[in-house]
This record gives structure tokens, sequence and C-alpha cells, in this order.
């Protein structure tokens, strides 16, 4: 929350002064459905018994409708392996709900683990992700559904497994296959085994037991439901769901999910289908549970006949390639929607991606902050210059002006009237120098948010004391600049654990306030020469690779400013202290 606080305080100043499809066909009798199923179960088990033990294949010698609903109700786990998921998933509801993510610690210590964005339900902060198919019109998500091993032992890239599922007159044949990041492809033939007609509802459900433990609270990341529907976006806050309760909506499937601000998991609905998207909080337990399901519509089956269907299952990091990748090869609607790009996202793609590119390409992603923010600046050199250009003039004129304040220091009207003259006579514009101001709002927003949720930023190490550039500064005046064994904030004050990036950032941007024309008003000008120290203050516990971003900035900002203010030949404190320092002169200058 102080963070929140911050950011807005700090907004607010800088405006004062500156996210194919597969279809269900008609297919052959059942008797056929069977029989070609069990051909090609016979051709794998043999290909598999040529490497495998005699004990790994026993399901697959019986006949498949032995083998179809002898689970128990506890259900069996099976292992899954892959080049970035480890865990399992439980028959007993198909429940994907134990993974863990390679490639990701969850602390700079790789001692403390890797990140785990699903734990079986009875561990603490449980997550899962399930899809089952259930009758038309009864309202669960199928996690009583008690699947069969069919076929494999480990789920890998290069091994899929087969399970089977018996319900009230219909019978379900999945294949389950995982790639080498985070996505399970579940492709299943539904078959009617009644004697009538029955319609049957694929469900999925991305379920959170209580809050998530790296939840930040911060408002311009979403932390909660998502979904995609009729092509469009649509999310909730896991505090706004648990005020409002439940919300649903009908369109085009897509999919459902549960993000935070690098991790998602999401249950795929067959694209291309129309289902019911809902979010919703209840106690299962006694403990609060947050859940976004999707169901698709009622499905007619005759007897006899059978249905396929092809669905998803995610869990891994918001990877903007891995994402797209899903999006194009996979039909998947709006996948890349799964990253927060917010109401600038115009602006932040671009950022984001350059970001990832410059910190590849240079080894390290602070000096991708500091190469971007460069290119950054030589785009809106123009803008600068004018802005530069019309505050040297100000500042040149400031003489002139103060002895027309104390001329008509009793008239304000005349001077109102005569500083206007004298702004025509020299050519100044007052407001010029503040417009340009306004697009670099938008920009330094729209490198905040990249820095914030670019998952390469994560753990990122630029020199020094700075290991992790989407975090804090690990040091500050508090702890001795690191010299003490405690944290930078011992008495849990975060704006008083000033770091060196933090005084880094006063200093220069004190030395760029020195450029500027002071403010008519002896009160304002005051406040002005505090900002910079102010600042300071608040954009302390923001992450470090923002702060490196934005003293890198000023130094570039002071430089352009001072060579500009120089050109007009404007006399600026800086000139005054090397003059002192040298014992020079003051150059004479004509008026």
């Amino acid at each position: 929350m102080n963070e929140q606080r911050n950011f807005i305080v700090a907004m607010a100043l800088s405006a004062l002064v500156l996210i194919g499809w597969w279809v269900f066909y008609q297919g052959p009798a059942a008797e056929k459905a069977k029989a070609d199923a069990e051909a090609e179960m016979a051709r794998v088990a043999a290909e598999q018994s040529l490497g495998a033990p005699a004990t790994d294949t026993v399901a697959q010698k019986r006949p498949r409708e032995e083998v179809i609903g002898e689970s128990s109700a506890e259900g069996q786990r099976i292992k899954i392996d892959s080049p970035s998921l480890i865990g399992s998933l439980s028959t007993s509801g198909f429940r994907f709900d134990d993974i863990t993510l390679k490639n990701y610690d969850k602390t700079l210590d790789p001692a403390d683990g890797q990140v785990s964005p699903l734990s079986p339900e009875g561990s603490d902060k449980a997550a899962l992700i399930t899809d089952n198919w259930v009758r038309a019109g009864v309202n669960n998500f199928g996690l009583q559904n008690n699947w069969s091993l069919l076929s494999g032992t480990t789920l890998t890239a290069n091994s899929p497994i087969e399970l089977g599922y018996r319900g009230d007159g219909f019978e379900v044949l999945r294949k389950v296959s995982v790639d080498n990041r985070y996505l399970l492809t579940v492709e299943d033939t539904v078959t009617n085994t009644s004697g009538a007609e029955i319609a049957l509802q694929r469900v999925g459900v991305s379920r959170q037991y209580g809050l998530p433990n790296d939840l930040t609270n911060f408002f311009i990341i979403q932390e909660g439901p998502i979904s995609i529907l009729d092509n469009s976006y649509d999310d909730m806050k896991y505090k706004s769901i648990r005020k409002k309760g439940e919300w649903s909506e009908v369109g085009e499937s897509g999919w459902v999910g549960l993000s935070d601000k690098y991790w998602l998991t999401a249950a795929i609905a067959p694209q291309g289908k129309t289902m019911t998207a809902e979010r919703r909080f209840r106690t299962i337990n006694n403990e609060d549970v947050y859940e976004t399901s999707y169901t698709l519509e009622p499905m007619t089956i005759t007897p006899g006949t059978s249905v396929t269907s092809t669905g998803y299952m995610f869990a891994g990091a918001k990877d903007r390639d891995v994402l797209k990748r899903y999006e194009t090869e996979l039909g998947i609607a709006q996948m890349e929607r799964a990253i927060d790009w917010g109401f600038v996202g115009i602006l932040v793609k671009p950022i984001s991606w350059s970001l990832s590119q410059l910190g590849e390409l240079l080894g390290n992603f602070g000096l991708g902050i500091l190469a971007l923010t460069l290119i950054i600046k030589l785009l809106m050199f123009p803008l600068f210059n004018k802005q530069y250009e019309s505050q040297a003039k100000m500042k040149k004129v400031q003489p002139k002006l103060k002895k027309l304040q104390t001329r008509y220091k009793d008239d304000r009207m005349k001077l109102q009237k005569e500083m206007m003259a004298l702004y025509k006579k020299e050519g100044v514009n007052p407001m010029a120098g503040c417009l340009p101001v306004i697009p670099t709002i938008f920009v330094f927003f729209a490198l905040y948010k990249a820095v914030f949720i670019n998952i390469h930023m994560r753990h990122a190490p630029f020199f020094g004391w700075i290991q992790d550039l989407s975090a804090k500064d690990p040091v500050s005046v508090l702890n001795g600049f690191g010299l003490m064994p405690w944290g930078p904030n011992p008495f849990g004050i975060a704006f008083l654990a000033i770091g060196p990036l933090a005084l880094l950032y006063g200093i220069s941007m004190s030395l760029m306030y020195t450029l500027t024309p002071p403010a008519a008003d002896p009160m304002q000008a005051k406040i002005f020469k505090l900002m910079p120290w102010v600042f300071m203050f608040i954009l302390a516990p923001f992450p470090a690779g923002l702060l490196v971003y934005w003293v890198w900035n000023n130094i570039l900002s002071f430089g352009q400013q001072y060579y500009i203010t120089r050109k007009f030949k404007v006399d600026t404190p800086i000139d005054q202290f090397f003059r002192k320092v040298t014992g020079k002169e003051k150059p004479e200058t004509t008026e």
C-alpha cells in the first residue's frame, strides 16, 4: 500500500512540474470408435514394451473397458517432468495441482527452492486447475470424476499419457501432452454409451485457496481473475471479487485464469465455441476460495456416437514470447493479454520488448535500461530542445522581470502588461517549457510499467550491490549502506530507507532545478527547491531498475539542458560555483 500511495503522489507531482480454433464433429459408431482406439493403444503398448518394464504396461495389456472406472476415490498421481515444469497431476477430478517452475527461483538464494504456482489442496496457499465433463445442468466442475490411467507412467514433453473416465451414460478417452514450456494439451473423445440422447458440458476452473503469498496489492498490477470472452479482455481484483461476489458472462470461448505480477494459471476452453465465464468468492472447509471458470454450452450426443474436443491448461511465467506463440500457433485467443499492459499499452509493449532485447544483447538488463533511456532521449531530443530553450530564455530575462516587479509592485495590472511586453520583445513563451513535459509523463509511466511487469527483469542483476533490478535498493542509510547486519528498513518505514540510488536521484534532480527559472513567488521558489529531496523520499521504495532509469535520465537531461543554457549565455549557479572555485571573473555580457 505504501508503494501505491507513493506512486500516486509521484505521478501527481510529476504532472505539476512535468493482451486454430477446434470444432466438434460427428464420430463413427461406438463399436468402431472403441475398436480403433484399442488398436491404437495396442500399437503404443507394443512400442513402449520394447524398453519398459512389464509393470509399466499392465494397464495397457488389459481391455480398456475393464480399466476405465477402476480408480479409487483418492485417485493416483501421475508424475510430470518437462524442460520447464516438474510435479504431478491427480486422476481424482483430473486436478493439475502440483507444479514447480524449474527455471524460476523463489528468491535470490537457490536454497529457497523454485516458484510453485500450483499446490495440492490442503497445503499452504493451495491452487489447482481442472478440466472435466459433466451432464448439462449439473452445477459442479467434475472434481469427483475418477479418471483411470490407460497408458504411460510419466508425462514428459516426448511421452503423453492417456486416461479414461466413465460417467452417467457417457465415456471419455483423454490424451494429455505437455510442451517444453507451461502448456498441457487435453484432447478428448466423448462417446454416448447410453440408449438415448444426452447433453454434456465441458467445464474448467482455476482455483486459489487463500490469497497468494507474493501479492503486491499495487493498483497498476492485475492480481486476481482474468478472462478472454468474445476476444475481449476482462479482469477483477481479488479484493473486488470478495466484495462483489459472483460475476458471469456468455460469449465466444477463450479462456479464464488467475493472474499476478509474473505468473498465470489458466483453464483454456476449446476455441471458437460458446461458453459462460464466471468468477466467484466462496468458503470451502473454512478456507477462502477465489476461482474463475468456464462452461461450454451443452452438446447433444446421439446414442452410439462420439465427438472430439481439445482444451488446454496453463501454469507458468507470463513470458510474452511464449504467450504470443500459443496465440499464433494454437489459435488461443488473446493469450498475450495475460500480461497487464495497462492503459498505455501502446507504449508499454514496444518499451518492454526493447528492454528485453537490449538486456539480452548487452548481457545485463541494467545496461539495457541505460541504453533504452538514451535511445528514448535521442528520439525526443527535438522536443526537449524546445523545452530547454524556453527555460533558458526565461532564465535570461529573470533580472529584467525582477526590476519590473520592483517598479510596479503596487500596480498588478501594469505589471502584467509590462511582463507581456517583455516576453514579446525577448521572444519568450512561458508555456512553451511546460507543454513538452506532457508526453514525457506517459513515457515515464510506460517505462515504469515495463520495468515492473517484465519477467526478464525479475532477479536480474546490475552491478555491485544491486542484484535484483525488480526489487528495492537492498542497502540504505539505515543500515550504513550495507555495513550493518540488519536490513535496509529495520523500522518498517519505507520512505526513510534512502539508498544510494535515491540519493543520486535527489542530487541529480537538484542540479537540474538550478538550470530552471525560479518561480516569481518566493514561497513557490522554496517549494520547488525542496521538491527533488521530497521526490527522493517518495521514490526510495521503488524498484532499483526504475531508480537506475531516473538517475540516468536526469544525468542526460542535465547535460542537454546545460548545453542549451550555455548556448544562450545564461549565467547559472553551476557557473557561479566554478568561478568561485577557480577565482575567475564573470564574463561581461550585453543586454
